[in-house]
């Protein structure tokens, strides 16, 4: 019909119904007789070398005139016969189709006999009350075979409207699968940060064990006036332990009639072990009375910070327990080398008050197939480049090199790759140097190919916390 339109059937323009054409076609055929000279003046020979050259049909490329009324577009057929066709009335937009489209797939809803509920035998329509956005994608998967995702639409909408029409999210085309995913795992994470059970207490506490809890709840969530007291207190032993931990590794000089050089731990044990003492007991207090407190024990146990809790205080008394034991039996000493290691996990009790970590360990946690991914690429990328290092400098024949065998070349690659470059490894062969250059930019390629995931789930993660930041219009340039 588009081609009727666009080329309509030319005008011919023949003898019967162009007289002035017969006329000049018949003076154009007669021959001049010998007695009677030619008449024929120089405009009209112009005028009828130039009304000549469209061919011997002159009307062949006339347009018609305005005037002129179109032939009626044709008819549209049904493709089969007996095809039938259908009419949607989606929240006032309608959409037709052919039955024998819907056919193809008899086993979901618009396909079988279920759609003939919601028929009306006025308007010979098929009334839903869904998203008309949604059907569109829809029904285009009946007409092409192919279920494409919308990125624009929300991802609890799109999967109501699959489930209203029965359609399983293995449907949808491979190009639009990996973002279907993305959107699904982002709602699946924000869905256990706001619908999961949280450690928390009804808005007025009642019972002791509840306004115990809003107490170390936090600082000003909790509502409770002494919570801010216990905020600050625990902060102010985190911090003091954390610096004891530092400070007994500095050099203090030696003790009066000796020339060793001491650590301030072993030159004042007993101030060291006072002040380790002291935060241990009020870090034993408040993981008492947390685990007393807490509405889930088991939860806050095996939480990450129940664990930071426990670990905590925990070298403290083996080390008591191990002291009392070398006076007897001697040894322990790597052992208490240990312990001290890992008092440095009290550093992490910091992350229970501070937001912006909490925030930051739940971006690494989403983030963790793409940190898997970088990973595995940086150890292929060094097993791969040392192997060439060490040929490559093997096959210079070099009469020196760092590079004695493929294991040694492993530091070398990684430095580069980063970007460190500390240069206790060089290659000396020019051959070397090349393959080292491309390293580096190697390097610098895999480390910038996460990021931009890393900074967008910080970004989204951070807007969900901070509800009023998101509404602002920073938040769009924060993506």
């Amino acid at each position: 019909m588009a081609d009727a339109l666009a080329s309509p059937r030319p005008i011919s323009l023949t003898r019967e119904n162009n007289p002035r054409r017969a006329f000049l076609l018949a003076k154009l055929s007669s021959k001049p007789s010998p007695d009677e000279p030619e008449q024929r003046s120089p405009s009209l020979s112009a005028f009828l070398r130039k009304f000549s050259k469209f061919g011997s049909d002159l009307g062949e490329k006339t347009q018609p005139s305005p005037q002129r009324s179109l032939a009626p577009p044709p008819r549209i057929k049904p493709r089969l016969l007996g095809d039938v066709r259908l009419v949607f009335n989606v929240s006032g937009r309608r959409f037709e189709t052919w039955k024998s489209t819907l056919d193809k797939l008899p086993d979901t809803f618009l396909g079988g006999t279920e759609k003939e509920a919601y028929f009306d035998d006025d308007t010979k329509e098929y009334h839903f009350n869904r998203d008309p956005e949604i059907f569109r994608y829809i029904l285009n998967y009946y007409r092409t075979g192919q279920l494409h995702y919308p990125k624009c639409e929300c991802i609890d909408a799109y999967d109501a409207e699959l489930n209203f029409f029965g359609l399983s999210e293995f449907s949808i085309s491979e190009c639009c699968y990996e973002d279907y995913s993305e959107h699904k795992k982002q709602r699946h994470e924000q869905l256990q940060e706001l619908l999961l059970p949280v450690l928390n207490v009804p808005t007025k506490a009642t019972t002791l064990r509840q306004k115990m809890w809003s107490i170390l709840d936090g600082s000003n969530e909790s509502g409770h006036p002494l919570a801010p007291l216990c905020y600050y207190t625990t902060g102010f032993f985190i911090a003091v332990s954390v610096l004891a931990n530092i400070a007994e590794t500095i050099q203090c000089g030696a003790l009066p009639g000796t020339t060793k050089i001491l650590h301030c731990a072993d030159r004042y044990p007993k101030v060291f072990f006072t002040i380790d003492t002291v935060c241990v007991v009020m870090f034993t207090v408040e993981y008492v009375t947390r685990l007393y407190s807490t509405p889930d024990r088991f939860r806050f146990f095996r939480s990450p910070m129940g664990l930071v809790d426990l670990v905590a205080i925990l070298p403290y008394y083996i080390g008591l327990f191990l002291m009392s034991s070398k006076t007897e039996h001697g040894g322990f000493d790597s052992l208490f080398v240990t312990l001290r290691i890992l008092r440095v996990f009290r550093v992490f009790k910091i992350s229970r008050p501070s937001q912006g970590l909490r925030i930051l360990a739940q971006t690494i946690k989403s983030c963790v197939d793409e940190l898997g991914f970088l990973l595995l690429s940086f150890m292929l990328a060094v097993v791969m480049f040392s192997t060439f290092m060490f040929y490559a400098e093997k096959l210079m024949k070099a009469p020196v090199t760092d590079f004695k065998s493929i294991p040694e070349g492993f530091w070398f690659i990684l430095v580069t790759m980063t970007t460190l470059g500390y240069g206790d490894m060089l290659p000396v062969t020019w051959l070397g140097k090349v393959m080292a250059g491309i390293c580096s930019l190697s390097g610098v390629i895999l480390i910038t190919l996460p990021v931009t995931v890393i900074v967008s789930n910080f970004n989204r993660l951070y807007c969900q916390n901070n509800p009023d930041i998101a509404k602002s219009p920073e938040a769009t340039l924060l993506g």
